[in-house]
């Protein structure tokens, strides 16, 4: 009769193991991106990854900055007025792109969430 005793403590066990690596940042992977925090980094990808590193990883931006040193030098006011001044004059080597106020909504979000 000790069998179902010691089965019943080790999958009581197992289970506290598993559920305590649910709870832990990195055996879970990276948090689900918002609708918007996608639309913003899909747009990223298509229009401003020729230039700049648009994700964490560490591969060099071709001439931009890396949107995850961006992300610490503007917060999403100095982002919204700065998407502004790249739709009416560009920026250093950046020419002038639009975006609209949709998109600069939908990008701020794509930078929020490369804070981690």
């Amino acid at each position: 009769m000790r069998t179902p005793t010691i089965l019943a403590c080790a999958t009581l066990l197992i289970a506290g193991c598993a559920s305590q690596g649910t709870s832990r940042g990195p055996l879970t992977g990276p948090a689900p991106l918002s609708p918007a925090a996608e639309r913003g980094q899909r747009l990223a990808e298509a229009r401003c990854a020729g230039c700049h590193a648009v994700g964490l990883d560490e591969k060099p931006a071709a001439s931009g900055p890396r949107f995850r040193d961006l992300r610490t030098r503007y917060n999403a006011l100095s982002l919204q007025k700065r998407f502004v001044e790249i739709s009416q004059h560009g920026a250093g080597e950046m020419p002038p792109i639009q975006i609209t106020n949709g998109d600069a909504e939908d990008l701020i979000a794509y930078f929020d969430s490369l804070g981690g």
